[in-house]
C-alpha cells in the first residue's frame, strides 16, 4: 500500500474507526469486512484501494443506493449469527447514508459515523464516513 492512500484513507475515517475500533478490528481480524464507496468523493478512491489491499469485497454505491441494499447487502449482512456476520465500512454522499443507514437500523445494525461538511454559512455534508456492525 501506497503511503499517500494510507494516510488519505486515515484522515476520512478516524472519529469512525475510533469510536468503532472494537468491533471493527474484530470484523478485520476475522477478515469479514466489505466495504461501500462512491468512488466519485474525493477519499472514496482512497478507501476502495484500502478495502482491495486488505482483500475486502468493494461495492459502488451506483445510482440507486436502495437497488445495492436490498440485492447485494442486505442478504450479505444478515448472516443467521451476529459473530458471523461481516462488518460493512463506507464512504457516501450524505443522502446515500442516510438511505443506508435508515436499512440498517431496521436490520439491528450498529452504526457509527463521521461527516465532512463543507464551508459556508449553511453547509451540508459533502460526505459519510461510517460502519455498520451487527448488535
Amino acid at each position: 500500500m501506497h503511503r499517500r492512500t494510507f494516510m488519505m484513507t486515515g484522515a476520512c475515517l478516524p472519529s469512525v474507526a475510533g469510536s468503532a475500533w472494537p468491533w471493527l478490528a474484530h470484523g478485520a481480524a476475522r477478515n469479514s469486512m466489505v466495504a461501500v464507496v462512491d468512488s466519485t468523493l474525493a477519499h472514496g478512491v482512497a478507501l476502495a484501494e484500502y478495502a482491495a489491499h486488505r482483500q475486502w469485497p468493494i461495492f459502488e454505491t451506483g445510482d440507486d443506493i436502495g437497488v445495492l441494499w436490498y440485492t447485494t447487502l442486505a442478504p450479505l449482512l444478515g448472516a443467521t449469527s451476529a459473530r458471523s456476520a461481516p462488518r460493512l465500512i463506507g464512504l457516501t454522499r450524505a443522502s446515500d447514508f442516510f438511505v443506508l443507514g435508515e436499512f440498517a437500523t431496521r436490520a439491528g445494525h450498529r452504526i457509527e459515523r463521521s461527516d465532512e461538511h463543507g464551508t459556508g454559512a449553511h453547509a451540508q455534508p459533502v460526505h459519510v464516513a461510517f460502519a455498520f456492525a451487527p448488535r
